[in-house]
């Protein structure tokens, strides 16, 4: 017969109690819908939720990926629209109008003060216009990007550039393109584009356009302007002329890695991504201006927006909410992503950034351009996914030749104004 040894009774005892109040243990589940791949955030993701759960066992978080902000937000409004709404989302920055409008949304201020929480009063008051509306704060600002050039190195060398020296305006770039095509057989430039405008709108305002103006006190979408086509004209005609790659988000980022693009213009949030890829030396270089111009890029990135209605699952999605912007989980996602700390002074605490910032010059090309940006511009309006499709679309038939840069414009403007028509401004 065994013999059980007072120490090993203690033990079975202490293991049966904890056992039975784990039993016991409610496990409250969240979800938490994002746009985080493999290849863009999705291990940085995975590792915040770990380091969160283990400093709350009673919650278990769901992530679910999305693709795009656009995809998302659709699919999230038929969740909520069915009755099952997902608790924590990342909302781009161009839709907080559109879920402030039309979507059951849990203000962040109202939010906090029910909480009796002060986490708010760590951040500046224009990081929180981030995702302001009015006054309400339709979701916690957390990723920040700005989009930066990434330059394959080995490919500039042996077009006969010096790196010290790469082109700052496009110009420049548009002069030495042919250049870089007949030394390398490759394409000068890409940038991929997506159905939420981030790339054009970059364009358009660094040209001194906009995509949307007030108007006596309505709206009216003004990226018919001649600004507007100057910039798409940019982008088109070296696509024409094959110095310019036409492709989409994943096609651009997958074409520069391939080795098929000397620069690549996208957002610092792929910069880890691009780091751990590569298979040549990788560089960054800034947004280039149009002559004199002041570069204007549109903030990429999202808000963290709440709609979790059981009280159980709201607590938990505050607590998560808190803890992704917290310093611990900042830092975490800046080194795993590359977009921008909103607590500025992490970028010089040896605790969390200034070390791991000062080792990466392609992270602080990001981080120079700050000063440059702009809100991301959000169509008003139960139409305005439906508007910001309609520009989609005209460059879209610019970019593939089926129609010159002012017509596509012209037309998708008509077609936004259509949809926005009568939308008051927001003051």
């Amino acid at each position: 017969m065994k013999r059980f040894t007072p120490a090993l009774l203690a033990t079975l005892a202490t293991a049966a109690l904890i056992g039975a109040v784990s039993a016991q243990t409610p496990v409250t589940t969240i979800q938490y819908w994002n746009i985080n791949t493999e290849a863009f955030g999705a291990p940085a993701v995975r590792d915040l939720i770990a380091k969160f759960e283990s400093k709350n066992p009673g919650i278990k978080v769901e992530p679910r990926a999305q693709t795009g902000y656009t995809g998302l937000l659709q699919n999230a409004q038929t969740a909520i629209a069915a009755g099952s709404p997902p608790d924590v989302v990342q909302i781009g920055y161009l839709y907080t109008n559109y879920v402030f409008e039309n979507l059951p949304y849990q203000d962040i201020k109202k939010l906090a003060a029910s909480q009796k929480d002060s986490h708010l009063t760590g951040f500046a008051g224009n990081v929180l216009e981030l995702g302001q509306v009015g006054s309400n704060l339709v979701g916690m600002p957390y990723s920040l990007s700005n989009m930066i050039g990434y330059v394959n190195a080995d490919l500039a060398r042996k077009a006969g550039l010096d790196l010290a020296r790469l082109p700052r305006t496009w110009a420049e770039w548009q002069r030495i393109a042919p250049m870089i095509k007949e030394k390398t057989g490759k394409y000068a430039i890409s940038m991929g584009y997506n159905d939420d405008n981030w790339s054009i709108e970059g364009l358009i305002s660094s040209n001194g356009g906009s995509l949307l103006s007030c108007v006596g006190d309505t709206y009216k979408a003004t990226f018919d302007s001649p600004e507007a086509v100057q910039a798409l004209e940019l982008w088109s005609g070296m696509v024409k002329s094959g110095l310019w790659l036409n492709a989409n988000y994943q096609q651009g980022e997958q074409a520069f890695l391939a080795g098929e693009t000397l620069v690549h213009f996208t957002t610092i949030g792929s910069r880890n991504n691009y780091q751990k890829n590569a298979k040549f030396e990788l560089r960054g270089t800034p947004y280039p201006k149009f002559g004199a111009k002041p570069v204007r890029l549109p903030g990429g990135g999202n808000v963290l927006s709440i709609f979790s209605k059981d009280p159980a699952k709201l607590e938990a999605s505050w607590k998560f909410l808190k803890f992704l912007t917290s310093p611990e989980g900042f830092t975490t996602w800046t080194k795993g992503t590359g977009y921008v700390p909103l607590q500025t002074a992490l970028a010089y605490d040896k605790r969390y950034l200034k070390d791991f910032i000062a080792e990466n010059p392609i992270q602080q090309v990001g981080v120079n351009q700050l000063k440059n940006i702009i809100r991301w511009t959000s169509f008003p309006g139960a139409n305005g996914l439906a508007a910001g499709q309609a520009l989609y679309k005209g460059v879209q038939s610019s970019l593939s030749n089926q129609s010159s840069a002012k017509a596509a414009l012209e037309t998708a403007a008509t077609e936004a104004n259509r949809l926005i028509t009568g939308e008051r401004c927001k003051k």
